[in-house]
């Protein structure tokens, strides 16, 4: 892991726009603030901690971000191989699975960094685990530590919900016939969402919450920071990989029942990943890293049941170079003229200095670039969520409650990239009489604080 990661940590990629937006957070979250009530934004609970947690101890960069993100991938290579030889997943105990979970963890290099769906995807390995294992400890203690996985997995990336009905599902199909049973599952979910809610309510956040994540969610634009065209780049090769050993294991007859009905549930696993991304708010590259479990399964079923062990060798290398291929080429941009790298969009550059004007800033549009080497003022982080409420301006209690936010911590910058800070700021002339408009040469408007 580390080889094939060393070009990425010591070559000079440019950071993505979202770790800007998770540095952000962890910074505001570290002095002080609390989620949801001082920072608007629909990052879900647990990783908005992990970035409080990170920010705190040992700052924000991108070289802390990567060294976490290993750590993790690590933990989960790990797991998921012990795991696979203890279920007896495979006719033999082997280390493939492990190998294979380490060099699919670099399809592409988002997925090097600490995002949610890595954060996540640690628990939604351990609620895997304990669907694996249910056999051979307590059955109702099993399943309901898969609920409260789940219901972790859930807090570090809300899409990751979809993985509490895969496990309720395979429950009933494989294991489990008793209802009571299987809503143990439900319970153990609900213990760690309940316990949080009650945290929420504690500190007057649990209104804030329900708005920004739940209320808000039928009005938000699907945020493309990539295209459909450009995720099916990315997927192609990964994609035929995982096809080439489902069909393998499929159409290999000598596993016992144990063993299909895991390869049953590794194609479920495959099915709720895709649901999780299509329902997503979102749509960038590393929410592709939940296919990593099953691409591993499949492919180390493929490669064991290959016999001859030259062949095997040769179809381990291609599928490697293959994809390193895939991560090289599109990290650095080294592809055809024709071909512009997929992560164009997603990439944190061509940011104007700010500086000059102040530290602290507020963006109205989705553009979190800016926030490069500046801090947030006010708490309205994430602008797909703020502006349901940005569009309430003729209303009272909501210029009220804009105008208190303004006051209690002033962007020395405002920077408007679509017009609504203009908007805003000609409702309340009481903000705007303190900054002055100024147009950069790029044509970004700005609303500079009158010092």
């Amino acid at each position: 892991m580390i080889i094939i990661r060393l070009p990425i940590w010591m070559g000079d990629i440019p950071l993505l726009s979202d770790e800007i937006h998770w540095f952000t957070l962890g910074d505001k979250l570290a002095e002080g603030n609390s989620m949801y009530v001082d920072v608007w934004d629909n990052i879900a609970p647990l990783s908005a901690g992990f970035y409080w947690v990170i920010a705190s101890l040992f700052g924000t960069s991108q070289a802390i971000f990567f060294g976490f993100a290993a750590f993790l991938t690590l933990i989960q290579s790990y797991l998921f191989n012990l795991m696979m030889n203890r279920s007896e997943a495979y006719k033999q105990k082997t280390f493939i699975p492990g190998l294979m979970y380490l060099l699919f963890s670099n399809l592409s290099y988002d997925f090097m960094t600490l995002s949610p769906t890595l954060i996540s995807l640690t628990f939604l390995l351990f609620g895997l685990r304990n669907l694996l294992r249910m056999e051979r400890t307590d059955v109702e203690q099993s399943i309901l530590n898969t609920g409260i996985f789940f219901g972790l997995a859930s807090l570090a990336y809300m899409p990751s919900f979809s993985f509490l009905l895969m496990g309720i599902f395979a429950l009933a199909t494989f294991r489990v016939s008793s209802f009571n049973r299987l809503f143990l599952a439900f319970v153990g979910f609900t213990i760690v969402w309940g316990s949080y809610l009650v945290y929420l309510y504690y500190i007057d956040g649990l209104e804030e919450f329900v708005n920004l994540c739940m209320i808000a969610i039928p009005d938000l634009k699907h945020d493309f920071q990539l295209t459909w065209e450009q995720m099916l780049m990315l997927a192609v090769i990964p994609a035929v990989i995982l096809l080439l050993g489902m069909f393998k294991t499929f159409s290999y007859n000598a596993f016992i029942n144990s063993q299909q009905n895991i390869q049953q549930l590794m194609l479920i696993w495959v099915i709720t990943a895709t649901l999780s991304i299509v329902f997503s708010s979102f749509t960038i590259s590393y929410q592709l890293i939940l296919y990593v479990p099953a691409l591993s399964f499949f492919s180390a079923h493929e490669l064991l049941i290959i016999r001859k062990k030259l062949l095997a060798e040769i179809t381990l290398w291609t599928y490697s170079l293959l994809f390193l291929t895939l991560m090289i080429g599109t990290a650095f941009d080294i592809l055809p003229k024709k071909i512009a790298s997929p992560y164009q969009n997603a990439w944190a550059t061509n940011v104007p200095d700010l500086k000059e004007y102040g530290d602290k800033l507020l963006v109205f549009g989705m553009d979190y670039k800016y926030y490069k080497d500046h801090k947030l003022a006010t708490p309205y982080l994430n602008y797909n969520v703020s502006r349901q409420f940005f569009k309430k301006i003729d209303n009272y209690d909501e210029i009220r409650t804009i105008y208190n936010a303004f006051e209690k911590d002033m962007p020395d910058v405002i920077v408007d990239t679509n017009g609504d800070g203009q908007k805003l700021l000609d409702y309340i002339t009481i903000i705007q009489k303190q900054y002055e408009k100024v147009e950069l040469e790029n044509g970004l408007i700005i609303f500079s604080k009158i010092k």
